[in-house]
């Protein structure tokens, strides 16, 4: 068990399955769910589909998480201020795996993000002061009946500067964090489990 998500040095040199295009994190946190479907293959289409927008729970806590921007900005609301999963950038998927990238400074109030047009751009050092957050998914297919999704976070900080910004952000947002990944995965369950 990792305590709050954070990763030790002596962990991380254990780690088992940590993804390729972030080998070396900080922070982790993970949340999966067993779906009962004879359908795998629908999982990753339903995930690249989802809308946070459509759960109000999620609307809420985005919208709480986007109100320093809104009143910062003191503006119209436009559509390239949603954060979403449009947000970030594929880095890779398969089937049966899905690996997003952002870099930023994710506890600025506007997320200091920077545009990363694909996975080599991604892979570029991160620069000092920002971080690297690597979002992964993946299906894994227990039996003819159930398979399990996971998703997990995986967080990069360049320099102690960053990661002691990060830290705080992470301890933060880490319950809200993790009550959307679970929403998110619960309504895909559903979803798959009680399809007409």
């Amino acid at each position: 068990m990792i305590l709050l998500g954070f990763v030790s040095k002596n962990r991380l040199a254990n780690w088992n399955g940590a993804p390729p295009h972030l080998p070396d994190f900080q922070f982790h946190e993970k949340h999966s769910a067993v779906i009962k479907t004879t359908e795998p293959e629908k999982i990753m289409p339903l995930i690249t589909a989802y809308d946070i927008g459509q759960d109000t729970v999620i609307r809420a806590l985005m919208s709480i998480r986007q109100l320093p921007q809104k009143l910062q900005k003191q503006a119209q609301k436009n559509h390239d201020d949603k954060f979403g999963l449009q947000t970030f950038t594929l880095l890779h998927a398969s089937d049966l795996e899905l690996h997003y990238g952002l870099r930023g400074q994710f506890w600025r109030a506007d997320f200091g993000l920077e545009k990363i047009s694909d996975a080599e751009e991604y892979q570029q050092p991160a620069r000092p002061g920002a971080a690297k957050l690597l979002l992964r998914y993946q299906v894994n297919i227990i039996n003819d009946n159930q398979s399990e999704i996971i998703t997990e976070t995986f967080i990069h900080c360049p320099d102690q500067i960053t990661h002691y910004k990060m830290a705080a952000y992470w301890l933060a947002i880490r319950a809200g964090s993790g009550l959307i990944r679970r929403r998110m995965l619960g309504s895909i369950k559903h979803k798959l489990e009680n399809k007409p």
